[in-house]
């Protein structure tokens, strides 16, 4: 399934209604604790296009703008255990600012 393919998709009713469904059900973010925005993105947590429409709930979690934005940037599906990597120097650099700023 090709991008355009992927917009068209969620499009339909059948998506909407979906994305809908998960927003009432879990109504915070996970990262974040937050709220989620009306704007929410219906993350797919199986990056493999050919699965794209196969709406199982367990594989999909509603995020925020920003956490979305934090998982791509830390998971890469050419490389999936790369997020561990990233994920260490992020923790680094928040310890150090934490004892900076307390």
């Amino acid at each position: 399934m090709n991008a355009q393919e992927r917009k068209r998709f969620r499009q339909t009713k059948r998506w909407l209604e979906f994305r809908k469904q998960l927003m009432e059900k879990q109504k915070t973010d996970p990262i974040t604790g937050n709220k989620l925005s009306k704007a929410a993105n219906c993350h797919h947590e199986n990056l493999d296009h050919e699965q794209y429409t196969d709406l199982t709930e367990e594989n999909f979690v509603m995020l925020n703008k920003e956490s979305h934005d934090c998982v791509h940037f830390l998971f890469l599906k050419s490389d999936p255990k790369a997020w561990r990597k990233r994920l260490k120097g992020l923790v680094k650099i928040l310890k150090r600012m934490e004892l900076l700023n307390s």
